[in-house]
């Protein structure tokens, strides 16, 4: 099928309603890891205010418990982060990680499974991130 669009807008548009209701979560990071664009379902599995995603480090928004323990004191990451290593695209592409995540006080297990892509935006390199929950299917 092949979509046929009078204007650039209307693809726009388009895109931008499949990414803003697409059932996992997605989030758009800039070089330094920090997020720039969130969709619905991103906020729905952070559980957080979109004023506490913009701006921040995934690893941050979702309270990974790994952070500050093994840290790169200039960045505050963890020296061997996978994350970091997935949005600097570095050799990694597709990440599945399991780990526990601090949501509202609580440390929740999480199996997660992360899909990326590199997009240029405004001339910008950024990564394109789609998070798959599949702590409910175990």
């Amino acid at each position: 099928m092949n979509l046929e669009f009078v204007r650039i807008e209307e693809a726009n548009d388009l895109l931008n309603q499949l990414i803003e209701h697409h059932p996992n979560a997605i989030f758009v990071a800039n070089p330094d890891f920090k997020i720039e664009y969130f969709n619905k379902s991103f906020l729905k599995l952070t559980k957080r205010e979109k004023h506490k995603i913009l701006g921040k480090e995934f690893c941050e928004v979702l309270g990974c418990t790994y952070r500050g323990n093994v840290v790169d004191i200039e960045n505050k990451f963890c020296t061997r982060c996978r994350m970091r290593e997935l949005l600097s695209g570095a050799n990694v592409a597709d990440l599945d990680l399991i780990r526990d995540f601090k949501i509202h006080n609580k440390t929740i297990t999480k199996h997660l499974r992360f899909t990326t892509n590199q997009i240029v935006m405004k001339g910008k390199k950024l990564r394109f991130v789609e998070v798959e929950d599949k702590s409910q299917k175990h």
